[in-house]
């Protein structure tokens, strides 16, 4: 397992709770999600100011950045500049909106921050997360980037160039480190080649548990040819969901299908091997 710490860390900083008029507020779409308008109309048109929240906002040199609820101040914003039309009592509710100022934050710890405010709450897609998670130079977010960087993997796409489930890679480079993440996708490309479900993140964690398990027995390029044997990639997905939900007579999730991908790519080494073979789990015990 990695030795890496990739936990979450801000510096301590200045903080003040300040009232501050909405239209004075900037963004910076590099350390957030990005902005949609079209939400941020229907929030306008239903502001119930007693339940606006407190705006996270940075103080950079050149004023106020939103970190995070960007979505509500821009709200605000179209409100008061008469985009958006409400009640007056609710247009004087928000001449100004108390908001929660943090100061002398570099844009990575801006980034830092909206994660932390962002993660238990599940608002934060996961591309989003990757893309301001190296923005932050979190060591997690850097790590992976740098492993798919090298293999000219971007995040988000539908290509043959794009990974599929990158909070499934996340957890590969958490649990078993970059370079077993490294090994596995040269393993799938080496079968495979490139194409989209080549770099689908359950048959990657697959490999990838196969790999940190049994390093030592296993030769990654005669792995990539057993594999190669086992059909294309998307009939091998076809296979884990199959073995993951028992021939359709169970429900599957996340960790049933890593369970599933373990097994898939411990069987296709042990095919045909009567020695050096390695143990195939149980995923329904």
């Amino acid at each position: 397992m990695p030795g890496k710490d990739y936990s979450y860390d801000i510096p301590d900083h200045p903080i003040e709770y300040i009232k501050v008029d909405p239209r004075t507020i900037k963004f910076d779409h590099r350390a957030q999600r990005n902005l949609n308008k079209a939400r941020a109309a229907t929030i306008a048109e239903k502001l119930v100011p007693t339940a606006l929240g407190t705006p996270i906002l940075s103080q950079r040199d050149d004023g106020l950045y939103a970190v995070d609820g960007m979505h509500r101040v821009y709200a605000c914003q179209l409100i008061l500049t008469g985009k958006v039309s409400v009640s007056e009592e609710v247009r004087e509710a928000i001449q100004t909106i108390t908001c929660e100022v943090h100061s002398e934050l570099s844009m990575a710890n801006e980034a830092s921050l909206f994660i932390i405010k962002n993660k238990e709450s599940s608002k934060v897609g996961p591309n989003d997360e990757f893309r301001i998670g190296v923005l932050a130079g979190h060591p997690l977010f850097q790590d992976t980037n740098t492993v798919l960087e090298k293999h000219q993997l971007k995040v988000g796409s539908s290509s043959v160039n794009g990974v599929r489930g990158i909070k499934g890679i996340l957890s590969i480079v958490m649990e078993h480190g970059p370079e077993i993440l490294d090994l596995s996708l040269t393993i799938a490309e080496d079968a495979w080649g490139r194409t989209p479900d080549t770099w689908h993140s359950v048959t990657i964690g697959g490999i990838a548990t196969v790999m940190s398990k049994h390093s030592g027995e296993l030769n990654p390029q005669e792995l990539a040819q057993k594999l190669k044997r086992q059909g294309d990639p998307t009939s091998f997905r076809a296979k884990i969901q199959t073995i993951a939900t028992n021939n359709n007579t169970r429900h599957d999730g996340t960790k049933g299908r890593l369970k599933a991908a373990h097994l898939a790519v411990a069987s296709a080494w042990n095919a045909n091997r009567r020695v050096n073979r390695i143990p195939v789990p149980n995923i329904f015990e």
